[in-house]
């Protein structure tokens, strides 16, 4: 493995991130709990610092913390069939088990359902625990993306009355040139992650998406702000140098694969060394693509959120199957890994026609594998590694028969 020197700035990142959350009160700021696809922008200009309970589960999983917080939750009758993020959470929250030291009291939790439904109501639970209110942005479901001015407009009421919410919690009104700065860093941010996602198409790829999965925290959380921006640009110059140099971030690249779903965060290091040690590079993924497509104009931005969350936040089945058959091309795959991640059901119930059609349009094989994305109560990963070293090896079959 040729580890990313730049990866190393993001405990620094991590550690001034959380730091300024538990200080906001002192330093004039406000604490907004969110989920994905929050115009975070808009609470950046207004003095808010969002943060995401999800994020924080993300970090308990990645830990291995999972199993000493969780079961709290579970005692008090969350199924363990519930996402685990949210019993890993909340179980943090009732034992005081927290790498960040828990995450501060919220002045306000805004939440859409546009994501899962599972998140509305672990953010009513989180809403009661701490007596703070909560926002829920109502997201008509788009079909498969058609345009639907009349939800356009019932999204744009919901988020103007968001600012209104904003300034009656700060007491302050937004200030323009603010959000312009905002959205600016927002764009800049976002462009460079781009760019950063463009070069795993490289042979050899300068990064995995496990790198991908670890280097993807400031734009999910501290995108808007001149930090994300500053990460990006020295992640980029390194990536940059080593595409010129041939350096690949798997030691010697013989199989380029996709992974679709969330990650297994217990089981990043594990699996990254595994896939390393037989020379097979995960060059892409939708997960960290997401975050790629989320910035927005300075010229009318509550319409390009309201659009965003009903389009760009439609992950709809034809429009995976596209995406995916896309990326074979683009990213010269020559196999898929799908998580069939067991609570986190939306975006898994589809994935056996997603393999099917994709292996259908591409000729390209892929394989299931039965994981959660925060417990390793739910999976064995010693059958998952069977499954990829079997799936390897017929693709080597595929490969030496082609030759």
């Amino acid at each position: 493995m040729n580890p990313i020197s730049t990866l190393r700035d993001l405990k620094q990142i991590n550690i001034d991130y959380y730091t300024a959350a538990h200080t906001a009160k002192q330093n004039g700021k406000f604490i907004a709990y969110v989920n994905a696809f929050t115009p975070v922008e808009l609470l950046y200009a207004m003095d808010f610092i969002p943060i995401y309970p999800e994020n924080h589960a993300v970090i308990l999983g990645a830990r291995r913390l999972s199993v000493e917080v969780a079961p709290a939750a579970e005692k008090l009758g969350y199924s363990m069939d519930l996402c685990s993020y949210a019993r890993c959470d909340l179980g943090s929250i009732l034992t005081g088990k927290s790498p960040t030291f828990g995450l501060p009291k919220p002045d306000l939790l805004l939440v859409s359902n546009s994501q899962c439904g599972t998140l509305t109501k672990w953010f009513e639970v989180l809403s009661r625990m701490y007596g703070a209110p909560m926002v829920l942005i109502d997201v008509p479901h788009s079909g498969n993306g058609e345009k639907d001015p009349q939800a356009e407009r019932y999204l744009r009421a919901q988020l103007e009355e968001l600012q209104g919410i904003l300034e009656h919690i700060t007491g302050r009104k937004l200030q323009e040139q603010r959000l312009k700065e905002s959205i600016r860093l927002s764009q800049e941010a976002s462009q460079l992650w781009t760019e950063v996602l463009l070069l795993g198409a490289r042979r050899p790829s300068p990064m995995t998406v496990f790198d991908q999965f670890i280097a993807m925290a400031p734009i999910v959380a501290q995108r808007g702000t001149r930090v994300a921006v500053d990460f990006y640009r020295k992640l980029l110059e390194e990536l940059q140098e080593r595409v010129e140099k041939g350096i690949g971030a798997v030691s010697q690249e013989r199989f380029r694969l996709f992974w679709d779903n969330l990650p297994i965060w217990p089981e990043l290091r594990r699996l990254s060394e595994f896939l390393d040690a037989r020379g097979a590079a995960l060059v892409t993924s939708l997960y960290t693509w997401a975050w790629a497509t989320l910035a927005v104009g300075e010229e009318d931005p509550f319409q390009d959120w309201a659009e965003q969350y009903l389009y760009t936040a439609n992950l709809h089945l034809q429009r995976r199957i596209q995406t995916y058959v896309e990326y074979a091309k683009q990213y010269q795959l020559d196999g898929f890994l799908y998580h069939s991640n067991r609570s986190c059901k939306m975006v898994s119930q589809d994935i056996p026609e997603l393999r099917r059609a994709v292996a259908e349009q591409t000729g390209i094989p892929g394989v299931i594998l039965e994981a959660d994305h925060n417990d390793p109560r739910l999976y064995s990963i010693e059958s998952l590694e069977s499954q990829i070293e079997s799936f390897l090896e017929m693709l080597d079959g595929r490969k030496r028969s082609s030759a």
